[in-house]
């Protein structure tokens, strides 16, 4: 009899310890050792190509599809909500480099999106939650969800590796950026990057877009994004039209300087075919 009691209490233990696992906001699957120079090449590698057409859920459980975006250029983030330091200190990180460049490149130029791995769990009220402990309110950027065959399948074509640990996940930090024909032009890394690294790719992509209006609309963005550079003392983003405001100062004195020269020419010539007083 005291033998079965002690099986049964060991049965009632390991079954409240999977109950247990059950609940934990991490997907079940044995501790596996991160290559992080493996994922860089993994990464890497798919730069240059296209990817397919997912659907996914948004923050209210509604569906949006990743071809709703093409046309402008997509920046995509992945996060898992149970992380508790690097992912909400990467987001937050990259809400300030959002910010400075919808600032300098238009609201509506590119979207944002930030994408749970860790499915079923990142759930879309769990990813509406991690949203509004961050703090992200910033327009054209949203949250999704997945289910796991979809977010499977949508990591590995953004090479985006992760290995689940006792603490969670081992990942790195990854940015896609991907142009407006859905092929992924960059890969930025980094908790915290310097913002070229985001800012010069995305200001080509975005050229590409804009440049191409016809008339006036196409020029006017061809001159305004050619004078957006970086500041290094504010660490931001500007508008410098100093270079077309030298361009137009030399151009008159240029002109100045060829109608004073005519005119003495002219002054000159007329003196010698005057005739000579005897």
């Amino acid at each position: 009899m005291r033998s079965l009691l002690l099986i049964g209490l060991l049965l009632g233990v390991a079954g409240s310890a999977s109950a247990g696992e059950a609940t934990t906001p991490v997907a079940a699957a044995a501790p596996a050792k991160f290559d992080q120079k493996s994922a860089l090449q993994k990464s890497q590698s798919v730069i240059g190509r296209p990817f397919g057409d997912y659907t996914f859920l948004d923050r209210n459980g509604k569906p949006v599809r990743l071809a709703d975006y093409r046309g402008k250029p997509l920046l995509v983030s992945f996060i898992y909500t149970g992380c508790s330091e690097v992912c909400p200190a990467t987001t937050q990180y990259l809400a300030k480099a959002v910010k400075y460049m919808q600032n300098a490149l238009g609201v509506d130029s590119f979207a944002v999106v930030t994408v749970g791995f860790n499915a079923p769990w990142d759930s879309p009220l769990a990813m509406r939650e991690f949203a509004s402990r961050q703090k992200i309110d910033l327009p054209n950027w949203e949250f999704l969800s997945g289910d796991a065959l979809t977010m499977q399948k949508f990591t590995s074509d953004l090479g985006f590796d992760y290995a689940y640990s006792v603490t969670g996940f081992d990942h790195i930090s990854q940015l896609t950026l991907i142009d407006q024909e859905g092929k992924i032009h960059r890969q930025v890394y980094g908790d915290n990057f310097e913002l070229p690294q985001l800012g010069e790719p995305l200001k080509k992509l975005v050229g590409n877009v804009e440049t191409q209006y016809p008339g006036w609309e196409g020029l006017s963005n061809r001159i305004r994004l050619f004078c957006t550079v970086f500041d290094p003392k504010t660490g931001q983003y500007r508008t410098d039209y100093s270079f077309f405001a030298s361009m137009f100062i030399s151009v008159i004195l240029i002109y100045v300087c060829f109608a004073w020269a005519y005119r003495e020419w002219r002054r000159s010539a007329h003196h010698r075919r005057l005739p000579k007083m005897q």
